[in-house]
């Protein structure tokens, strides 16, 4: 079982109002990464439940509520008390913590947002003592002094962090998120809607990293919050070796629905060109198109604009970075890559425990720079059949592990005589 901080005040109250949430920094990966791979989930649920609860005497519980007065707030306070109080004594008991202060579980804080006229959506913080126990997220109706679950949405297996509401406009529902995380790293984000009746899950993401599953932001300055869902990959070696692939998926509100924002074909050659490049993972080739393009007026081609330079911008190599090579792999930028090797001997490239991987991130990973560097390679070459750089650097990969793999001798056949280096790799991996 896991050990978290228990809170002090296990009785207390969070109450989230209804001001413009934070803005954040901007923050793929298939059988062949390409950017966003996030899937809406429309799930459903809704339960009418006839269990009242009254303003005027909560239901009994062992633990003391404090409504805290700093916090701006939707929710009246004698209803935030009642409700927190009801919902709290419902849940099963929360392990004492131990001399240390630490407990397996955080259950005893309660997050309240006021939703639409007299609608309250709350959720316990923390995680269940038992995994198997629902972790409900229930909307209640205020009617008169009392107040009525309209529905509700069991969450398992994960634990609750906030409750932020999403201001839509020209809309008759209420939008929310509920964050959270989900085993020692990852995190999640669900959207919901509801419209008095129904409870809707709209968008779901998810993250290899804890805490980093949503964003909220205006993406494209248009007075309206888009929706940044974090499909970085964090597992390129293992989650420590600070190795990624970047990526996020962006859902932006069209007056209906927050929808996936995709690169689509411009009537734009130059912008076209970016377009397909960025398609192929070319981030670097995307950028001097880019360069050339004149502020669109489609909002179609603005997307595109925003969603390339978005993508630039994640990719672009940094110094820091603990493994150029693969940096300049995952920007398109083969180039790079190449110039990245012709500091080592031939025999030192094609020995996949030789200096060129050892002492690095790469050192053990080997089979994983392979996959990245033919599936990144491969792209563009599908793209562009003559990008000399990609087909040696896919020759060189596929011949790593297997120095007889016909179709990386092929590949370094077809290069070695339009560059000496080229040729001196293709001669010490025929050697091996």
């Amino acid at each position: 079982m896991w050990k978290r901080i228990s809170v002090i005040l296990l009785g207390s109250v969070i109450i989230s109002g209804c001001a413009t949430p934070r803005v954040d920094a901007p923050e793929t990966r298939t059988d062949v990464p390409e950017v966003g791979d996030a899937t809406p989930v429309p799930a459903t649920v809704e339960v009418n439940l006839p269990t009242p609860i009254s303003t005027t005497s909560a239901v009994a519980s062992p633990t003391r509520f404090v409504v805290p007065t700093s916090t701006p707030s939707n929710v009246d306070a004698g209803d935030a008390t009642a409700i927190a109080a009801t919902m709290i004594a419902q849940m099963p008991p929360t392990t004492t913590p131990d001399a240390s202060g630490l407990s397996s579980s955080l259950q005893g804080e309660t997050a309240l947002l006021g939703l639409r006229d007299r609608y309250v959506a709350a959720i316990t913080l923390g995680m269940m003592e038992n995994f198997d126990d629902p972790h409900p997220l229930t909307i209640y109706e205020k009617v008169g002094t009392e107040f009525t679950v309209v529905a509700t949405y069991a969450f398992a297996d994960e634990y609750i962090s906030t409750l932020e509401s999403i201001p839509v406009a020209t809309s008759d529902k209420a939008f929310f998120a509920v964050s959270g995380g989900v085993g020692a790293h990852s995190s999640f984000a669900k959207i919901f809607s509801f419209d008095g009746t129904t409870l809707k899950v709209e968008v779901e993401t998810g993250s290899d990293a804890g805490g980093g599953a949503l964003k909220i932001v205006d993406v494209n300055d248009d007075g309206q919050v888009d929706l940044i869902g974090d499909s970085t990959d964090y597992y390129v070696f293992c989650y420590a070796c600070g190795v990624r692939i970047q990526g996020e998926t962006i859902y932006a509100w069209n007056g209906t629905a927050f929808v996936e924002q995709t690169l689509q074909d411009s009537s734009d050659a130059t912008l076209q060109r970016a377009i397909v490049y960025a398609r192929a993972q070319r981030y670097a080739d995307a950028a001097k198109q880019l360069s050339q393009v004149k502020p669109p007026t489609a909002l179609v081609d603005q997307w595109n604009v925003v969603l390339i330079e978005r993508m630039i911008t994640l990719r672009q190599p940094l110094r820091e970075d603990p493994y150029p090579f693969l940096a300049a792999i995952f920007f398109g930028d083969y180039e790079a890559a190449v110039k990245l090797m012709r500091g080592y001997d031939a025999d030192e490239l094609v020995n996949p425990t030789g200096r060129f991987f050892a002492n690095t991130p790469a050192d053990g990973f080997v089979d994983a720079v392979v996959w990245n560097v033919v599936g990144f390679t491969t792209l563009a070459l599908e793209q562009d059949a003559d990008l000399t750089s990609a087909r040696f650097l896919r020759g060189w990969a596929n011949t790593l592990l297997d120095p007889r793999n016909p179709a990386g001798i092929a590949d370094l056949q077809a290069v070695a005589d339009q560059d000496s280096f080229y040729a001196a790799v293709r001669d010490a991996v025929v050697a091996r």
